[in-house]
């Protein structure tokens, strides 16, 4: 069975820290073993290479200096997410990656 990438979307949009059930469903969504996603930047760092090979993440802060940001990008595609914490960012990218497949590309010429 597919996952809900939306309702695990929102379950992220929703979470301001660790959550130990969010990380359940996400190495269930991911097929990865359980991990403190939510707490961890090195754990949410290896959920997205481990799951989403080939693509390019890329942190950092809002001008401000305070809210942090993910930016997941392959082939064209680009995902943007802030979030109040560095992992929560980079697991709404992830997610928000897996929810809105890329693009299909021409084959080069």
């Amino acid at each position: 069975m597919e996952p809900d990438w939306i309702d695990l979307g929102r379950r992220l949009r929703e979470a301001t820290g660790a959550d130990t059930a969010l990380d359940l469903a996400l190495s269930a969504a991911f097929g990865q073993t359980a991990a403190p996603f939510t707490a961890s930047v090195d754990a949410s760092r290896a959920l997205v290479a481990a799951a989403l090979p080939g693509w390019r993440l890329h942190l950092g802060y809002d001008v401000s200096g305070m809210f942090p940001y993910a930016s997941l990008s392959k082939d064209g595609a680009r995902v943007v997410s802030d979030a109040p914490t560095v992992p929560l960012a980079v697991l709404r990218s992830a997610v928000a990656a897996k929810a809105c497949p890329a693009p299909s590309l021409p084959p080069p010429a």
